[in-house]
């Protein structure tokens, strides 16, 4: 395959990555980063955003299809996927379980890049039911149910969730905007253009991301299985969260998790084959 067509295809996927990414960024129970780190982004990002002058040219070119597709998930949640949730939640959510069970051997895979112990695998486990314990008590709920009042400055801090799902996975920031009674009126302002609100929101998010970023590269730099199989655990408790727990068919939650899974193992399968052209 000619060199030109790799690159073709390799910003083809990181497209649909993208798109991907930023609907998880905005999708209940999900995190940009949980689906930035399942399709091999997370660290190459997180490495970018903490060094931005080192390899400028190249990390722009690699993540600007990324970047692009992020926003058109984003506004097609906002406007598409609006009345699939509401009309067919549980679908929607069985296939992206679907699509994060499909890559999760890949990211197990990624963990292990510099060796597995097995204590990396207990800590897994207890990060996992440590934060699904977590992000289910009372007490977090109480404190996350209390709305804020609607200004610039909670927009702003909207962003700042947002900004922290991206380089915390696992923390799901709409599931605390619901919470909040925030996520409706962003996902109209998202829908409408109203830069009144998406200015600060976008200010709130990148100023967290570009904060929490470098001390995330630092501690993957030193410590690297711990603070990925940490991540692995935020993962399960994320694909965990998001199963449905009310539906109508078996049949067609079966059918959209096997679809989630075809499309997360295809997706995993053509990035690999462009990355040994």
């Amino acid at each position: 395959m000619r060199k030109g067509d790799i690159l073709k295809k390799l910003v083809i996927i990181n497209f649909i990555k993208g798109i991907f990414i930023g609907m998880g960024a905005v999708l209940p129970g999900l995190s940009g980063g949980v689906l930035a780190t399942v399709f091999g982004i997370y660290q190459p990002l997180i490495n970018f955003i903490a060094n931005l002058k080192k390899d400028f040219k190249a990390n722009v070119k690699f993540f600007l299809p990324v970047a692009i597709g992020g926003l058109c998930g984003i506004f097609i949640l906002a406007h598409g996927l609006n009345f699939l949730l509401t009309h067919n939640f549980a679908e929607v959510s069985s296939f992206f379980v679907g699509c994060l069970l499909g890559i999760f051997p890949a990211l197990t895979k990624q963990a292990a890049a510099f060796g597995r112990k097995p204590i990396h695998l207990v800590l897994t486990v207890f990060v996992a039911l440590f934060s699904f314990l977590l992000l289910t008590s009372p007490l977090v709920t109480t404190v996350a149910t209390s709305a804020l009042p609607i200004s610039t400055s909670t927009w702003i801090f909207s962003g700042g969730l947002i900004g922290l799902g991206i380089t915390l996975p696992g923390l799901s920031p709409s599931n605390f905007l619901l919470y909040l009674n925030l996520y409706q009126p962003l996902s109209v302002a998202i829908s409408s253009l109203n830069f009144g609100i998406l200015i600060p929101v976008a200010l709130g998010m990148v100023v967290t991301v570009i904060l929490t970023a470098k001390l995330i590269a630092y501690l993957l730099t030193v410590l690297y299985p711990i603070v990925f199989h940490m991540i692995l655990g935020l993962v399960l408790t994320s694909t965990v969260m998001i199963v449905p727990r009310e539906f109508e068919s078996n049949l067609v939650m079966a059918l959209c998790l096997i679809a989630g899974i075809i499309v997360g193992m295809v997706m995993n399968r053509l990035e690999t084959q462009a990355k040994h052209c």
